[in-house]
């Protein structure tokens, strides 16, 4: 398989869903689409039939927006591990802080996931031509994680809802911190300039162009 990485921005509020191709499968992350609509947008044969060798989910936060479609992922891929923090599971079970409620109904969430709370800077996954490390950047909500993957030698850092391009999340949800993510912000500002990032919404950008352009680099 091919190595690129395809962005599919079909989820609620346009959230980007990300899928790494490697030589040896896919990892995905923030399950925002279906495998359905992913194959279609992606052209990856057998995505929705979990013919596809899937390594695993990274899920970089608890709002229905980045994981609305976990379900239907595990169910194509029952044996992938889930990676994602504790810190954010009061939003699995409530409607509210999950933000499902501006979808029009509350969904409550209950699967599995290997745990990343606690494990800032460390390895969660590694193999032939794929290693994932977790970082997290509380400030959006209590369980906001970025992850860094390095494809080969290609490193990637997904954001998720903790920083845009030109901007960060909100901190006014439940579970948001200010001041969480000003410390937040000054930790992944430390890392190298040239390093890319691939937020939950909008385009991508690099840790250089933040630190001169991001306002809230300054905080």
């Amino acid at each position: 398989m091919e190595r690129r990485l395809i962005t599919v921005p079909l989820g609620p509020l346009e959230s980007n869903m990300y899928l790494i191709t490697g030589q040896t499968g896919i990892i995905v992350v923030d399950p925002s689409v279906s495998p359905e609509k992913a194959e279609v947008f992606a052209e990856l044969p057998g995505l929705s039939k979990g013919e596809c060798h899937l390594k695993g989910i990274l899920i970089t936060h608890g709002h229905h927006d980045h994981i609305k479609y976990i379900d239907e992922w595990q169910d194509a891929y029952p044996t992938a591990k889930v990676f994602f923090s504790s810190n954010d599971k009061d939003l699995l079970v409530n409607g509210y802080m999950n933000c499902s409620y501006m979808d029009g109904y509350q969904v409550l969430y209950n699967f599995k996931f290997t745990n990343v709370a606690g494990m800032y800077g460390q390895n969660i996954y590694k193999d032939s031509d794929i290693e994932i490390k977790v970082f997290e950047t509380p400030g959006h909500t209590r369980g906001s994680v970025c992850f860094l993957v390095n494809n080969e030698g290609d490193e990637l850092l997904f954001t998720g809802d903790t920083v845009f391009c030109g901007s960060v999340g909100r901190t006014d949800m439940p579970g948001g911190s200010a001041k969480e993510m000003v410390d937040s912000i000054r930790r992944i500002s430390k890392l190298d300039p040239e390093l890319r990032i691939y937020p939950g919404h909008g385009p991508a950008s690099t840790v250089g162009y933040e630190i001169a352009n991001n306002p809230f680099f300054d905080m």
